[in-house]
Parts: structure tokens; C-alpha cells; sequence
């Protein structure tokens, strides 16, 4: 497989990162973990450049372009450590409201008032809910069009407006997605804390309003679609992470001294640096084979819950050599080096953690569905 870039992507991948150097700095980091409204800014940057609509299809405003340009622009986006949830928008909501506008006569009709929204929040996280809406405990009130019952880990903060798309069941317990107003009644939130100080809270539906955006088997089809990208928009993320990561690790390495030398000319770390590197290129091909599948229309659910795995234990690994590179100033809230394996850390606990990775990607490998020395 071939994953060198087109000249259009080198385009979009030089865009995105000069405006992450220029703006998005380790400083703005720190100010966005203090308060997420930070990131605004941001946002309006990337819509301006198209990034955030550019799994759209054209005939709703988008780009129409496919997962692997979206990797392009999430690594860039792991890269400068901007907030995670901003791809809850632009991969995972927007492939939900293009799917709901496929089905539909008016196609522009489905979808446009939640398009006009700045932040699309995804609130399926339950319990036991990891395989999608048909294991929901929330329930859609068809009588009422109202959401009763929680959800936990949603990327959003009490402040925060947009919108939530929402998995629930109806009273027949059929899979149900769902859309509902942030600011509506019936909604309330309950702020977490969380390693990288990410906007995240539980949220709590009590008759709150909501629109269903698509019902059955469809909607469990177009969740699973969904859910899958975002796993490969968040392995791109960590492939960005890791690779900058490194370069930090390696600049330091170069230029601290210790016994007249460059700790870097010392087998011990050196030799932990190329192992990082190889790692690092074997995340970023994996991420690429995942989004590749995608784009051809092949059964990429494996491919990307591999690539998450990877990509993520990948990142941790390397930021927390970063930080043993840098030894105790490492550790320290002033250096960069913490800012990295805290992202890390989120990045390999949401959406869907290693185990329950391990467990999907073992299932489809013994049971045939996922033919891994023949892909």
C-alpha cells in the first residue's frame, strides 16, 4: 500500500500546520485546558480553511472529501494538541447528519439546522453501551419526542451550546438516534475532571426535547459507521501526538549535556529513540490502511480499532519517554513534555479503552470476519 500524500493533501497538511505553529502554541494549550471557550477561535480558523467540513458532501457545503484527507488534518490537529473533541464535529457529527440527509427526499432539509451549529457533542457513553444504540439505557419517548436518562464522558462542558446526537432506545426498544438542543430544558450536566482537563461532563435528559434523526437497524449501521471513524480520526490524533513528541525528545537530546557529550550520543537513549521512531511510522501506516479501507468501501471496522490501539499505547509510550528523556523537569507543569502523555493518556481511554479494543479486534480475527493475512 502506498501512503505517500497527493500534492493536494501535502497542500492541506502545510495549511493546517502553519496555522497550528502560528496559533495553536503549547500556551494556548494550557490556556484552552483552563477555560475550553478558548478553542473558538480556532474553530472559525479551520471552518475558513474547509477542515471542518471536509467529510460534507459538496451538495450540503462540504468538501466531499474522504478519511484519509480527515487524517491528514487530525494529525496536524494531534500534533498541536488542540482539543479533542473539536473531531466530534467534523468526522464523527458530520458523518451521522450526512448519513440521516442521504436518507431523506430533502436531502438539505435533515441536516441544516444542526450544520449551522459550532459544536455537535456525541452522547453514547453508558454503562454498557459500547456496541451501540441497541444497548442504550436512555430512552426516546415517541408520544412526547423526549430523552429520559444519562449519558457519561460527553465532550462538553455546562457552558457549552450546539447540540448532542444521542443513542437511545424507543419504548419497543428499537436503536434510536437522536438530536437534542444543549441548552434546552430537561438537559443538565455534571462537569468531570479528566487528565488533559478536556471539556467533559455526565449528562442527564429528564423529558428533554429531541428530534429523531433516524430509527433500527439503520441507525445501529450509520452509529457503527460513525463510531469507526472517529476511531481513526482519534489514531491520527495520537500518530500527530507522537510524532511531535518525539521531535521534542530528540531536539533535547541533542542539545542536553552531560559528561562533555549530548545525552543523545548515549546507546541507552538513542537506541529508545529509534525504537520510538519505528513505532511511530508503523502507527502512521496502520491509521492510513484503516482510512484507506474506509474510502474503498471495505469492512473497516477492525482496521480501525487496530489503528486506535496502536496509535494510542504508541503516543503513550513515546511521551513518556519524552518525559524520562527530560528527567525531572519533565514531570513539571512548566515543561511541555507532561502536556503530551496527559493527551496521550485521554486519547487511549475514550472511546473504547485497550481492552475492550483487544476484545473486538481478537473476535473478528478468530471468527474469520477479519482476514488479517490477506489484507
Amino acid at each position: 500500500m502506498d501512503i505517500s500524500l497527493t500534492e493536494e493533501q501535502e497542500m492541506l497538511r502545510t495549511s493546517i500546520r502553519s496555522l497550528c505553529e502560528d496559533y495553536f502554541t503549547t500556551t494556548k494549550v494550557r490556556e484552552c485546558e483552563a477555560n475550553p471557550q478558548a478553542a473558538n477561535a480556532l474553530k472559525s480558523m479551520l471552518a475558513e480553511l474547509g477542515a471542518s467540513g471536509l467529510l460534507l458532501p459538496e451538495a450540503l457545503g462540504g468538501l466531499g472529501l474522504g478519511m484519509v484527507d480527515a487524517v491528514v488534518v487530525q494529525s496536524e490537529l494531534g500534533r498541536a494538541l488542540t482539543p479533542p473533541h473539536l473531531a466530534e464535529t467534523s468526522v464523527l457529527g458530520l458523518t451521522i447528519l450526512a448519513g440521516v440527509a442521504a436518507m431523506e427526499s430533502d436531502a438539505k432539509q435533515a441536516p441544516s439546522l444542526a450544520l449551522q451549529q459550532s459544536d455537535i457533542a456525541w452522547a453514547w457513553c453508558e454503562d454498557d453501551s459500547a456496541d451501540g444504540p441497541h444497548h442504550a439505557s436512555v430512552r426516546f419517548d415517541s408520544s412526547r419526542s423526549a430523552l429520559n436518562g444519562r449519558k457519561s464522558f460527553v465532550s462538553w462542558t455546562p457552558e457549552g451550546g450546539g447540540y448532542f446526537l444521542v443513542t437511545a432506545r424507543d419504548e419497543d426498544g428499537a436503536p434510536v438516534l437522536c438530536l437534542a438542543a444543549a441548552q434546552s430544558q430537561g438537559v443538565s450536566a455534571i462537569a468531570l475532571a479528566n487528565l488533559t482537563d478536556a471539556p467533559m461532563a455526565d449528562i442527564t435528559f429528564t423529558n428533554a426535547a429531541a428530534t429523531v434523526l433516524m430509527r433500527g437497524d439503520a441507525a445501529q449501521r450509520l452509529w457503527t459507521t460513525a463510531f469507526d471513524r472517529m476511531l481513526i480520526a482519534l489514531a491520527a490524533q495520537a500518530v500527530g501526538g507522537a510524532e511531535r513528541a518525539l521531535e521534542i525528545a530528540t531536539e533535547y537530546a541533542k542539545t542536553r549535556q552531560q559528561f562533555g557529550q549530548a545525552i543523545g550520543a548515549f546507546q541507552a537513549i538513542a537506541h529508545h529513540l529509534a525504537d520510538a521512531a519505528v513505532n511511530v511510522e508503523g502507527a502512521r501506516y496502520l491509521t492510513y490502511r484503516a482510512a484507506a479501507a474506509a474510502d474503498d468501501g471495505e469492512d473497516f471496522s477492525t482496521w480501525a480499532a487496530m489503528a486506535k490501539l496502536k496509535a494510542c499505547k504508541t503516543f503513550r509510550d513515546v511521551s513518556a519517554l519524552c518525559i524520562q528523556i527530560h528527567g525531572g523537569i519533565g514531570f513539571t507543569l512548566e515543561a511541555d513534555p507532561q502536556l503530551f502523555y496527559r493527551r496521550a493518556k485521554h486519547l487511549q481511554l475514550i472511546y473504547g479503552d485497550p481492552m475492550l479494543l483487544e476484545e473486538r479486534i481478537g473476535a473478528a480475527v478468530t471468527s474469520g470476519k477479519h482476514k488479517a493475512l490477506h489484507a
